[in-house]
């Protein structure tokens, strides 16, 4: 009894082998369902019930913009569900702007096909114990049009597979089934499929203000608790700066980053393509946060992510968007294009001047006021999309360039956590400069704006820093401020509620030479 009990939970977590259903009807052009009353509750009052408290359980910022894309986990319910709630509660959030629009959802299969492509399922419905969801079939054939020995109707590619019916439900509660669905399955996940599937979607002439892609996938698998969370943080760092070819490397390291990473970078290859300008996380978690005995066997990751159009109103800080000229809540701090790229250039030769002969560069004093004014600065390296060093100062201690010049020196060689940057790899250096607004300090935590605010903690010796930018792994404000607490500063947990403990919050300007067409 023991034995049936654990391998039942096994298949609901790891996303293995799923119940069957008869198949007659899996090959016919309804889509029933194959895993209701085992991943998921058979019957719809069940079922509703389930996604309703997990979705009023999950908080998430307004997003004023456009959401084009969406990823979301596909384990079972008990697992992932509080997780997949935060993407669809963003839809819920703005029912009326995507109540009747069309659904791409890209998963892929877990039991490898002999058949090499790509499935469309381009006709009929798709059926859950919420009812069933029609095919929008004129959509399905134009992107099947593209290449139709690649991209075919092949049920029995979905007909047992979990992956996209994990997320129709969560769909049909959130716009009331009211939308049509594309299902598309990667049979095998290969390079040249996906460069197919996204040819296939950009040619299909889609009206991207009534149309949303939904990506079914998890994140890494069985590893220890800790070993996964910093396996998923810095896969999400990838997806977040929409750098394709940092995660596909990252992955080509023998990292499980994604199991369906062929989705992932079909959706992040495609929201370039067609406007998305920020991508927010919306909630990131294993399954050993949500079911803590599951810890012993290995844990599983799980993320909601939301690429929208622009800058959303609660994410003002997060875009990345170099061109930003404005530090949001700064009196009016800004940098030109002029003065950012002096700024990054004098950060490049210093690197480069002194790890080739050891010696400090001198630069002339700028007659710019702005760059000879004080100002505090961090200075952050990435090589091959990875943190390669970040050193900086909270308070300003001189002029800005001499500032950006001694955090350059520092974050290639004085950076704890790293060896000194070789001569070899400066030209895999990518280098970013983020100039701070003056630390002004508030009377209590929550004054604290996420995505805007940076936030300094301090209790007699002890103080740590997050910049904005870690809004992004770390979007919930009690998580965000709680981990600032233990891992920067080695408080308790809530240390941000003590009466005795000081908070300060900030405002960032950054930029990178990337985003600044130097690299």
């Amino acid at each position: 009894m023991r034995c049936g009990i654990t391998i039942f939970i096994f298949l609901i977590l790891f996303s293995g082998c799923a119940v069957s259903s008869d198949k007659e009807d899996n090959m016919s052009d309804v889509r029933k369902p194959a895993v209701a009353g085992s991943w998921y509750p058979g019957d719809a009052d069940s079922l509703e019930r389930m996604i309703s408290s997990f979705i009023d359980d999950a908080e998430i910022p307004d997003i004023d913009d456009r959401i084009l894309g969406l990823i979301a986990p596909h384990a079972g319910y008990f697992y992932s569900g509080p997780v997949a709630a935060y993407a669809f509660k963003a839809l819920m959030k703005n029912q009326a702007r995507y109540k009747g629009n069309t659904v791409i959802l890209i998963g892929f299969s877990h039991r490898p096909q002999l058949w090499q492509g790509i499935s469309v399922w381009s006709k009929g419905y798709w059926e859950t114990p919420l009812g069933k969801v029609s095919v929008d079939e004129k959509l399905a054939q134009k992107i099947m049009a593209f290449d139709t020995g690649k991209l075919q109707y092949k049920p029995e590619v979905h007909a047992e597979e979990h992956s996209l019916e994990m997320e129709v439900p969560f769909l049909q509660y959130a716009l009331d089934n009211n939308f049509k669905l594309v299902p598309i399955s990667f049979a095998n996940q290969t390079l040249n499929d996906i460069e197919n599937l996204v040819s296939a979607i950009l040619a299909a002439d889609i009206d991207w203000n009534k149309t949303i892609m939904v990506v079914s996938t998890d994140m890494s698998h069985y590893h220890p608790y800790n070993d996964a969370v910093s396996l998923d943080q810095k896969t999400l760092e990838y997806v977040l700066d929409g750098d394709t070819e940092g995660l596909l490397g990252w992955m080509q390291q023998g990292t499980d980053a994604f199991c369906g990473w062929g989705a992932v970078l079909t959706a992040m290859l495609t929201m370039q393509k067609i406007g998305a300008k920020n991508t927010v996380l919306l909630k990131y978690a294993n399954s050993g946060d949500i079911q803590p005995s599951s810890m012993g066997r290995g844990v599983v990751g799980y993320c909601s992510v939301a690429f929208i159009t622009g800058e959303s109103s609660s994410n003002t800080d997060d875009s990345g968007d170099s061109s930003n000229e404005t530090a949001p809540g700064t009196d009016d701090y800004s940098l030109n294009d002029e003065q950012k790229l002096y700024l990054l250039k004098l950060a490049r030769n210093t690197i480069e001047t002194y790890i080739k002969t050891g010696k400090k560069l001198e630069p002339e004093k700028p007659s710019d006021t702005k760059l000879a004014g004080d100002a505090p600065v961090f200075v952050t390296l990435h090589s091959n999309g990875m943190l390669r060093g970040c050193i900086g100062q909270m308070i300003a201690r001189g002029p800005l360039y001499l500032a950006v010049r001694d955090m350059a020196i520092a974050a290639s060689t004085e950076d704890p956590r790293f060896q000194p940057v070789k001569e070899s790899e400066l030209d895999a250096i990518d280098i970013e400069v983020s100039v701070l607004s003056p630390l002004r300090k508030i009377d209590s935590w929550e004054e604290i704006e996420p995505f805007r605010h940076g936030v300094y903690v301090k209790q007699g010796w002890r103080s740590g820093v997050f910049l904005p930018q870690v809004w992004k792994q770390i979007p919930d404000k009690e998580s965000f401020l709680g981990e600032l607490c233990t891992q920067k500063a080695h408080l308790d947990v809530d240390c941000y509620k003590s009466s005795d403990v000081e908070l300060y919050v900030y405002t960032v300007l950054e930029f990178d030479e990337k985003g600044s067409g130097l690299k």
